[in-house]
């Protein structure tokens, strides 16, 4: 099944009705007990399941939007949801983890369990090409990128102490390498966040928004 001809179909975050740790574990802070199923359906072979639990401090999903979309982009990566069809998803967890904690009844609870359902289905050669042709069509209609004003003088230094990952491409921006950086202070490689911002006005981690033409 290749990950390239994936389509997210649904992503769905929730609070389970009834939940008790078997083991009797007692957090010692805030947290999100978070079951990630992602629901993999290819074109020829069966369709399998994969789950995993994580657990994740409240405060990193509440206090730091930075922080809490790299979280949620992590653990969809360890369940090998590419990239691409991301986005969305992290938005969609992100705001049902601070509308559940956000609940009264939720406020004086140590562990908050959510159960999250991915769904990733495999698009025949047809369908891609349709779903291709429908995409072109609404770019031509409805494609919001930034303006060239305002990509001309993005930031460019060079990263020292330590690497940092490009989330756009998941690959790593190298000590002594060139990055380029939003108003926001998120860094990319030059050519990923150009080719995005052409496709996009939005930062791809805080959703800071570039001015458009």
């Amino acid at each position: 099944m290749s990950i390239h001809n994936l389509t997210a179909s649904s992503c769905e975050a929730w609070q389970p009705d009834n939940f008790t740790h078997s083991d009797g574990y007692s957090a010692p802070n805030p947290e999100f007990f978070i079951e990630i199923l992602v629901h993999f359906v290819p074109i020829a072979d069966n369709s399998h399941l994969k789950f995993k639990l994580f657990r994740v401090q409240q405060h990193i999903f509440i206090r730091d939007n930075y922080i809490s979309w790299l979280a949620i982009s992590n653990m969809l990566s360890q369940m090998d949801v590419p990239y691409h069809v991301q986005p969305s998803m992290i938005q969609r967890i992100s705001s049902c983890a601070l509308e559940i904690a956000s609940k009264p009844s939720n406020m004086i609870l140590k562990t908050i369990p959510i159960i999250v359902y991915v769904k990733l289905v495999e698009e025949s050669q047809e369908q891609k090409l349709q779903d291709s042709e429908a995409i072109e069509e609404d770019r031509y209609y409805a494609k919001v990128s930034a303006s060239k004003i305002s990509v001309e003088p993005l930031k460019k230094y060079k990263i020292e102490g330590f690497g940092k990952q490009c989330v756009i491409c998941l690959e790593e921006i190298l000590v002594g390498s060139e990055a380029s950086g939003l108003p926001c202070l998120h860094a990319y490689h030059d050519n990923c966040i150009l080719k995005w911002l052409k496709n996009s006005n939005f930062c791809p981690l805080c959703r800071f928004q570039m001015p458009t033409e």
